[in-house]
């Protein structure tokens, strides 16, 4: 979790909301399911801004900035590869509603870093809008 606490940081920083979700968030919700990358959610779209993640970059980070199409769900999603090879992916909400998710989110210990994970009912909302078969069967489980 040490350097996902960089990307945390990064983001407390600049003031931007975020929360854990992804697999870590439903393993912390009570469902372990195996996953080696990190997802964040964040409503700020100033992370899309290549200039944000520069001081990860003279860390030795890789950052990839990708802004969603006008008809894509999500407004862009920034993947960052750590010199560790940890991966966290910085997703940035397009809709109210994920920015209401994450204003909702509770803080909680995650492996030692104290993080907003969203509430149970919550991560279920954004897996049904994400859509995939791993999402899907996190909702059975969640």
């Amino acid at each position: 979790m040490k350097n996902v606490e960089a990307v945390c940081r990064l983001l407390d920083s600049i003031e931007a909301p975020y929360a854990l979700i992804g697999g870590h968030a439903v393993s912390v919700r009570g469902y372990p399911r195996m996953t080696v990358d990190y997802d964040l959610l964040t409503s700020d779209p100033r992370v899309l801004t290549p200039a944000v993640w520069s001081p990860l970059e003279r860390s030795g980070a890789a950052v990839d900035v990708r802004t969603g199409d006008f008809d894509d769900p999500l407004a862009g999603v920034v993947h960052v590869e750590m010199t560790d090879g940890t991966s966290v992916d910085v997703i940035v909400a397009k809709y109210r509603w994920q920015h209401e998710v994450i204003t909702r989110s509770e803080v909680l210990d995650v492996g030692g870093l104290r993080v907003p994970v969203p509430r149970t009912s919550d991560l279920i909302l954004l897996k049904l809008a994400a859509g995939g078969f791993i999402d899907l069967q996190d909702v059975a489980v969640l």
